[in-house]
């Protein structure tokens, strides 16, 4: 088989993680199968802009096939922004030309990955001029996400242009992926039939945990030796810090903690949206069990992770979040055999189903500092026996291997093979 994966942000081993494409594509080649990933050669999170060498054809980064549609640069969330996001949706469509001038192989099923819904734009449009099938693949709920999260009007043009977009989606694709357990729910009443619906999360790679751990930075490595010789246990936080992450619930535990003892000193390692207000706010409120660190690499993030004693995931609440959630840095702080402090509320808890650590509700200090107090009070090999419980289930349940082969057995049954 041939399938295309249209992800707007797939990005090869070099620029920067390459996650869910990598990780799909290296399974279905093991198996003697072609998966191109079709990205756009700039995105935010890429290094550096794919260069000319890379663009507008097929190009193999640590053996897997990438193809770069050119988009332009943009900064923060504009028009430019959006323009980048059309830009790939019509590069994509151009792409039917090279398929008739025989340039590109016609593939038996195209896979848009919603990172954007324009994508299913661009595979609807190749289905219908090349007669191949599709597998509409839903990572977060547009246009409901902008709505619920970014807090878009649901009365602006663009948000019914795009319902339009999702209500066709859920009638037309072949089959429909989820990284939410409970999407179901939202995509039944839209049109989607059940028997078409199947849930596969995001993954984690067995082999990048059994890589020699890299050297942290020094800024880094100040910061979690002091916590050691203040014997404080290390609570330890990498990835975005935006509105959806709800890193600002942390501050809240000094008005609970009337005493000022912490046992435990958080560890926020990331860029984004809120951090410098995250840092004025601590600043302001002397919050002096908070650091924060800068952004480093997936490598060194996960030498940060072994560093630490506890990973806190928090999200903030929102209805959105009723079908479920699947974030990658969850895959991680499982892989790295560490208990998980979960400050999410959800249609899903992956941490109450593994017994992988402790879950609370979002901005609820008392629970919080009841659980970090919990934690702080666990001997050494109790919870090792609980990191160890959430890499075994990440391993039986998110490797690659489990879930590459649950999507293969859907294109080949779409395939009839």
């Amino acid at each position: 088989m041939i399938i295309w994966y249209l992800n707007h942000y797939a990005t090869p081993p070099q620029y920067n993680f390459p996650g869910r494409p990598f990780g799909l594509s290296r399974y279905f080649i093991g198996k003697g199968h072609t998966f191109i990933n079709f990205c756009a050669s700039y995105h935010h999170l890429r290094k550096k802009p794919a260069g000319p060498e890379d663009i507008n054809h097929i190009r193999f980064f640590d053996d897997v096939p990438y193809y770069h549609i050119k988009t332009i640069k943009y900064r923060g969330n504009g028009i430019y922004r959006i323009l980048n996001m059309l830009g790939y949706t019509l590069g994509i469509m151009r792409l039917t030309r090279k398929i008739s001038a025989g340039k590109l192989n016609k593939p038996d099923i195209i896979i848009p990955s919603c990172v954007h819904i324009f994508s299913y734009l661009a595979a609807s449009y190749l289905k219908k001029k090349n007669d191949i099938k599709l597998i509409y693949e839903v990572r977060d709920i547009w246009p409901l996400s902008l709505i619920e999260l970014a807090e878009v009007s649901p009365l602006n043009p663009f948000i019914i242009w795009m319902k339009r977009i999702e209500h066709n989606a859920y009638i037309e694709a072949d089959a429909v992926v989820s990284l939410l357990r409970n999407a179901l729910k939202h995509m039944q009443p839209l049109g989607l039939n059940p028997e078409r619906f199947h849930y596969i999360p995001n993954g984690v790679n067995r082999e990048e945990w059994n890589r020699s751990s890299v050297s942290i930075p020094e800024t880094h490595k100040k910061v979690f030796d002091l916590c050691r010789k203040q014997n404080k246990m290390i609570v330890i936080y990498t990835g975005a810090h935006g509105p959806p992450n709800a890193l600002d619930q942390v501050f809240r535990l000094k008005k609970v903690v009337k005493n000022g003892d912490f046992p435990y000193h958080f560890v926020l390692i990331g860029e984004g949206v809120m951090k410098d207000k995250l840092l004025k706010q601590a600043q302001s409120e002397k919050i002096s069990f908070v650091s924060f660190l800068p952004k480093v690499s997936k490598d060194v993030a996960r030498a940060c992770i072994e560093k630490a004693d506890i990973c806190f995931m928090p999200l903030r609440e929102s209805s959105v979040f009723q079908f479920g959630v699947s974030p990658n840095k969850l895959g991680d702080y499982l892989m790295a055999g560490k208990p998980v402090l979960y400050a999410v509320k959800a249609g899903n808890d992956p941490i109450k189903e593994s017994g992988a650590g402790i879950s609370v509700q979002p901005y609820n200090p008392m629970q919080l500092d009841k659980a970090l107090r919990k934690f702080s009070e666990m001997s050494s090999n109790k919870r090792y026996e609980m990191g160890k419980k959430g890499t075994q289930y990440a391993l039986n349940n998110l490797e690659w291997s489990v879930l590459g082969k649950r999507y293969l057995d859907i294109c080949e049954n779409l395939m009839g093979t």
